[in-house]
């Protein structure tokens, strides 16, 4: 790639004009609780408002891609970064919890116009001389590096004035696209204008497919999973249209999700490895109610802790890039990206105890990283391999809904059920343990009723509050037990697929042809 120094401006120009309908909505990521508060919402009614905007820009996707191939690419940016502005400014100003959905979701399938036509003028340019794991490499960077970036300014914004501050950061980033698009794409183009042609009929039966797990994942951690009648309702619902899918797809030419892509042994194997990467990736959520439930860290201070997976991403995606670069066996980042995150929850699991501080993250959350960054390029080139490019959009989406869908959105549900289960058991256990032969417990209840007295409360009084201080305590101690033991059995789960890899001697091959369409994410 014998670029000259205005080719290199140009292809980092028109990277940077791709990172803020990447992150459109990522600025308010660790500012929910003013969010919450500021709408007085429940904490499933916040899940919703969470969740529908994903689930739309996941849902919207193929839709986006097929309509944004009727616009010329400049003409496209320029009304999508003007209507992008527009639906981030009312979510910011708007006090209707209903409206905000509304707004973000409108805003999360204008990002994927903005996306396609942003990308395909470096695949339309730079595609002949660019080797695809080094645009794989530079794409999942920006991903996943930017995603952290903004989520840590959003904070800083946010500590400005609120948490619309942080929304309103993402505006100034837009107009500087409108400054990135006049500079770096001359030519109002249409590069794949053809007849419109979409499955409407596929494409809403899978919207009814998502709409049973939206449900799973915003109230299942919060219902009984094998007795509630509302889970049961939606599982049968989800197994019902998914039969009527699969159906669909026999009398269709052109599904949106064909089935035949998955005659292609990487497709199979890459859907269940973005499935894995999602599973293990998914302990995240445990962390932040640890550092803000026990720990008592505020926004910011998890926002800078978490920094450290954008220093291992820094460190990760490079090398994993130049390794799939030069042709090295898939075997070998597939090994380092489990071992980093089977690491990274063993370091952990002796991290869950009263007085842990910010710098202990560092390291564990650093490994994390180097995981994401080695997986997630891996994973990307791995499940797009000689795919003919009419099934792109096939292979794309079995990946997406693998991870995100059914790993990271269904799997936090699951996961949050089990911790629950759990502290309920420790709690009980513990609970066993606290009698009046216990002098640590006697010694510390004691000392909280002298408190309460000393304050004016008479010795009923002073009973209760020191009681419920101990329950508190206890309820404490049973979290970090449960997260103790999620943390361990992930450590499990992630060198599982090494010993896998290693007996049975797989991936013993360099990544082979590539084919980039409709956009490699």
């Amino acid at each position: 790639m014998n670029w000259g120094k205005g080719e290199l401006i140009k292809i980092i120009g028109l990277y940077l004009l791709i990172i803020p309908f990447l992150n459109a909505l990522n600025s308010t990521g660790y500012v929910n609780s003013q969010i919450q508060g500021y709408f007085g919402v429940s904490s499933t009614e916040f899940m919703y408002m969470n969740l529908i905007p994903v689930f739309v820009l996941i849902a919207g996707l193929p839709l986006a891609l097929e309509i944004a191939k009727q616009f010329p690419l400049k003409t496209l940016l320029y009304a999508v970064i003007l209507l992008a502005v527009f639906f981030n400014t009312c979510s910011a100003f708007t006090s209707n919890p209903f409206l905000f959905i509304v707004f973000r979701s409108l805003l999360a399938f204008c990002t994927i116009l903005g996306i396609y036509a942003a990308i395909f003028p470096i695949v339309l340019r730079y595609n002949p001389a660019f080797n695809m794991a080094i645009m794989y490499g530079i794409m999942q960077f920006i991903i996943q590096g930017s995603s952290h970036l903004y989520k840590y300014t959003g904070v800083l914004f946010a500590d400005l004035y609120d948490w619309r501050i942080s929304i309103m950061m993402v505006n100034i980033n837009f107009f500087i696209c409108i400054l990135l698009t006049w500079i770096f794409i001359k030519k109002d183009i249409i590069p794949l204008k053809q007849p419109f042609q979409f499955d409407f009929r596929g494409w809403f039966l899978i919207v009814l497919i998502l709409v049973p797990i939206l449900f799973l994942a915003a109230e299942g951690q919060m219902r009984e999973w094998f007795t509630d009648p509302g889970v049961q309702i939606a599982i049968a619902l989800l197994v019902f249209l998914i039969g009527i899918y699969l159906l669909h797809t026999r009398f269709n030419a052109s599904p949106i999700i064909n089935l035949k892509v998955f005659g292609y042994r990487n497709v199979v194997l890459g859907t269940l490895l973005f499935f894995m990467i999602g599973v293990v990736n998914n302990t995240g959520s445990i962390i932040l109610g640890y550092m803000s439930g026990i720990l008592g860290f505020d926004d910011f201070y998890q926002a800078r802790t978490h920094l450290s997976i954008f220093i291992g991403i820094c460190i990760s995606i490079p090398v994993c890039t130049i390794l799939l670069y030069r042709r090295i066996y898939l075997q070998f980042t597939a090994v380092i990206g489990f071992v980093a995150f089977g690491l990274y929850h063993l370091l952990m699991y002796f991290r869950f105890y009263p007085g842990i501080t910010v710098k202990d993250f560092v390291f564990p959350l650093v490994l994390k990283g180097i995981g994401i960054g080695f997986l997630y390029v891996f994973s990307s080139l791995y499940i797009s391999e000689k795919v003919p490019k009419h099934l792109s959009t096939s292979r794309m989406m079995s990946g997406i809904l693998a991870r995100n869908v059914l790993a990271i959105f269904l799997g936090a549900a699951v996961l949050n059920t089990f911790v629950s289960k759990m502290t309920v058991s420790h709690f009980a256990s513990i609970s066993q343990q606290i009698n009046s032969g216990n002098s640590e417990a006697v010694q510390k209840f004691n000392k909280k009723k002298n408190i309460a007295i000393i304050s004016g409360f008479d010795t009923k009084e002073s009973d209760k509050l020191a009681d419920n201080s101990l329950r508190t305590d206890i309820n404490k101690t049973a979290k970090m037990l449960s997260y103790k033991d999620i943390y361990l059995a992930m450590a499990i789960i992630c060198f599982v697929p090494v010993l896998i890899i290693l007996i049975f001697r797989l991936g013993r091959r360099p990544i082979g042809t590539i084919e980039v369409e409709p956009i490699p994410i």
